[in-house]
């Protein structure tokens, strides 16, 4: 069993890694750089897990976030208590009275700020029981306050001759518009169109975008989140492989079933699928005449998840997908 073990700082930041696996038993505190947690299920983090404690606020209305977020490299599914330690210099401006917990499961668009928050003000630590709750960034900020733009959902799917993109917000604080991006290696953007958003609203919003000259091969999709001043964060990257060569899911994220698209699939010999913490929850072998050619998710639990479809050459694919 591998513990964590590297510690660096950098440019006022600080990263924290595991080793080749990382396994913390019920009831056992873990304290990594201020943060906190006790499990009350056992917790494995898999191998090549980083957290990277940074030193910058999440924007927000009316009070953005204090001086620091942790950054998980993936998600984290996590049952116990949660706390974070932090220090006056890092307020921002927030009150110590009034901090809550926020996270998000994805990037700076999902952040969710939680409510009964216990606070420790001689301690300068907030923490809170939670219950399968999926973390991939975490800060404190003034109950009340909103962290921009909360996206539910982003799909992106195939619609005859284009490519249907549609999503939801269930909060937004001073959005002023979604930029759609496209990319052939999820490295390199582009845009291709702008959707205006409805800017402040404590309801759930939906919006659509057709691309309707998709490129031949794989067709990378996110959404830049733009606040009216100037701030924005990127949702999560969907994909759509327009050429069929390649493995396709949709869609994405998914509630009851997953559809699933390749080339032959004659050729396919398992269907694996990874949780965020690297365990493998399901394992499916395919007849040699083909098979089901959708994942059942009843029984998953939300979050992040890694498939993985097997060739009879021995070749694989793999692709994440959202349960929720």
């Amino acid at each position: 069993m591998g513990l964590l073990l590297a510690l660096c700082a950098a440019q006022a930041n600080s990263q924290i890694v595991t080793g080749n696996s990382m396994y913390v038993k019920i009831g056992t505190v873990l304290a990594m750089d201020s943060l906190v947690l006790v499990p009350t299920e056992d917790l494995n983090l898999g191998s090549n897990y980083s957290l990277t404690v940074e030193h910058t606020p999440v924007p927000g209305s009316p009070n953005a976030s204090i001086n620091k977020k942790y950054v998980f490299n993936a998600p984290i599914n996590f049952h116990g208590n949660l706390g974070v330690i932090y220090d006056l210099a890092e307020l921002n401006g927030n009150t110590e009275s009034m901090l809550e917990l926020a996270s998000s499961w994805s990037d700076e668009s999902g952040f969710v700020t939680m409510s009964g928050s216990a606070r420790d003000l001689g301690m300068h630590f907030v923490s809170k029981d939670v219950a399968d709750l999926d973390i991939r960034m975490l800060t404190l900020v003034n109950g009340g306050s909103a962290l921009p733009v909360t996206l539910v959902t982003f799909e992106a799917q195939k619609a005859e001759k284009e490519v249907q993109l549609s999503w939801k917000t269930s909060a937004e604080t001073n959005s002023d518009f979604f930029e759609i991006q496209r990319s052939r290696n999820a490295k390199d953007w582009k845009s291709i169109g702008r959707v205006h958003s409805a800017g402040n609203s404590k309801v759930e919003a939906a919006y659509g975008y057709q691309d309707a000259a998709p490129i031949a091969g794989d067709n990378y999709y996110r959404l830049k989140m733009v606040d009216r001043d100037g701030t924005f964060a990127f949702s999560q990257i969907r994909m759509v492989s327009w050429s069929g060569n390649a493995l396709a899911i949709f869609p994405n994220p998914a509630a009851d079933r997953l559809e699933m698209a390749v080339k032959d699939w004659s050729q396919v010999a398992k269907i694996k699928v990874w949780n965020a913490g690297g365990g493998l929850v399901k394992e499916t072998r395919q007849a040699a005449g083909g098979g089901e050619k959708y994942l059942p998710l009843i029984g998953f639990k939300p979050g992040n998840y890694i498939l993985q479809v097997e060739y009879r050459d021995g070749s694989s694919e793999r692709t994440h997908f959202v349960k929720y």
